[in-house]
């Protein structure tokens, strides 16, 4: 029967497991495509015992462009740069459209996030949002010392780690980096995240605003820019709430502003969760 086969593998084009193996694609005269493991490396077009139309021709590149893409072509992991004179300070300043949640005649101030403000730029998406806590702010940085009130989730919203989190990497009042392991049907996406915070004003035992900020400082290519900031302090009049203002900035592969929004709430949760379990 005739047939159309064409093999290739781009250069320097590797799984988590290893170098992606010469790949076959064949379209049969019948209209079947097979696919399998090709001999040699290149480009080339073998075994041509008929003069292929081009939806035939077109068909069969696409789908090995389809299968090379699919097993992922893996970027070398990068080390991201995270200048200790930044300290814990916040990203940027909120934009004024993210607003804190509407109060109510029972609960001037509801534990919860306000409108999320899209901040996006050219080099990344970005998110802004402000919120209520009902926690005074000494409790609130006591919940900051655990990773698990600031891990970030993945695609099943859940959170999966690569061994235990490192503590005192930085000369910071709290510093921890997280180990993230992200399963994926290619193979698991891993990076590690460095944490800091620490009173902005007050002292660590009577803060009187608070700050957090963390970054990807090591791990896949495919995640550009992963950072984050909150700025905590007591609401006026109601010492017993603490005000919260979050910033996210993201540029992944496969990622968009929603990731971006979703984060600002999976770790407002996290928080939150953390805070509930404590006395």
């Amino acid at each position: 029967m005739s047939r159309l086969t064409v093999i290739g593998s781009p250069a320097g084009c590797n799984v988590p497991w290893g170098p992606l193996p010469h790949v076959a694609l064949t379209h049969w005269g019948d209209g079947r495509t097979s696919f399998g493991r090709a001999r040699r490396a290149g480009f080339s077009v073998l075994g041509m015992t008929w003069p292929p139309t081009r939806t035939a021709a077109l068909r069969c590149a696409a789908l090995l462009l389809l299968a090379v893409s699919v097993a992922g072509c893996k970027k070398p992991n990068q080390v991201d740069e995270f200048p200790l004179e930044v300290g814990f300070q916040p990203l940027e300043p909120l934009l004024l459209t993210a607003t804190f949640p509407d109060g109510t005649a029972g609960d001037p101030h509801p534990q919860g996030l306000g409108p999320i403000a899209q901040a996006s730029t050219f080099q990344h998406w970005g998110s802004h949002a402000r919120g209520y806590l009902h926690a005074p702010l000494l409790k609130v940085y006591e919940a900051l010392h655990d990773p698990a009130a600031s891990y970030i989730h993945n695609d099943a919203g859940a959170t999966t780690r690569a061994g235990d989190d490192t503590f005192g990497v930085e000369p910071f009042p709290v510093s921890f980096v997280v180990h993230y392991r992200n399963p994926t049907p290619i193979g698991d996406v891993r990076f590690d995240v460095t944490y800091r915070a620490g009173p902005l004003e007050g002292t660590g035992a009577a803060p009187l605003v608070i700050g957090q900020r963390y970054q990807k400082t090591f791990g896949t290519g495919f995640i550009d820019v992963m950072e984050g900031s909150l700025r905590a302090f007591p609401v006026d009049g109601a010492p017993e709430v603490t005000a919260v203002e979050m910033v996210a900035w993201l540029q992944a592969k496969t990622r968009d502003q929603a990731t971006c929004d979703g984060t600002l709430t999976d770790l407002f949760g996290n928080l939150a969760a953390k805070l509930a379990s404590m006395p």
